[in-house]
């Protein structure tokens, strides 16, 4: 009897250091999750934001360079994102149904995939929001349309040349470094707004 009732306490006390361990190391990783604190995961958030557009506007460029027309975009002039708001933007195939080399509106959008309309939307992480580069200011979005046409090249909504600066900023946290994208003639980029500009990271 001795003997099993020694054993029981050895017992209780092994477990007794192993929850000390566990909890040492839990408060150890909460310790570390306040030092980073939110600013780490607000530059996180606008990061993979502007990282998933980049990799959009690639994907629809090549698109538009490669894709022939099918029986649901039977005039395919190339391929678009349209940002419906400062949170959400929409990725779609231009059908330029009137023929008349100019996007007139959402009637003339068509999915990326065929038969399935949801592919295109994204929604943007929380607090991160999009703004977009017009003359010297920043403006909401406000449906603003990006063109590619069979070449690559980025168009407006009457077929003219367009450069675009896409901004993401934390609706949160106005002093985290804000991240862009830059559409230019023959390259999509990524990089960090400074002074008015999408410099190169």
């Amino acid at each position: 009897m001795k003997t099993s009732s020694l054993f029981h306490a050895r017992h209780v006390e092994g477990l007794t250091f192993i929850e000390l361990i566990i909890v040492l190391a839990i408060m150890s990783i909460l310790a570390a999750l306040v030092a980073i604190g939110p600013g780490f995961t607000g530059t996180e958030r606008l990061r993979s934001s502007a990282r998933e557009l980049l990799a959009d506007l690639q994907s629809i460029r090549f698109s538009a360079m490669t894709q022939g027309p099918d029986p649901a975009c039977a005039v395919l002039r190339g391929a678009g994102i349209r940002f419906e708001s400062k949170r959400r933007y929409h990725l779609f195939r231009f059908n330029d149904a009137n023929r008349n080399f100019a996007y007139d509106g959402i009637g003339e959008e068509r999915p990326l995939t065929i038969g399935n309309r949801k592919t295109g939307f994204r929604d943007l992480a929380p607090s991160v929001e999009m703004k977009i580069k017009k003359g010297g200011t920043l403006v909401d979005p406000d449906n603003a349309v990006l063109l590619f046409d069979h070449s690559g090249i980025p168009r407006q909504k009457n077929f003219g040349f367009q450069q675009m600066s896409i901004v993401f900023h934390h609706s949160d946290q106005r002093d985290l470094q804000k991240k862009c994208v830059s559409v230019s003639f023959n390259r999509v980029r990524e990089g960090i707004w400074h002074e008015n500009e999408c410099r190169e990271q």
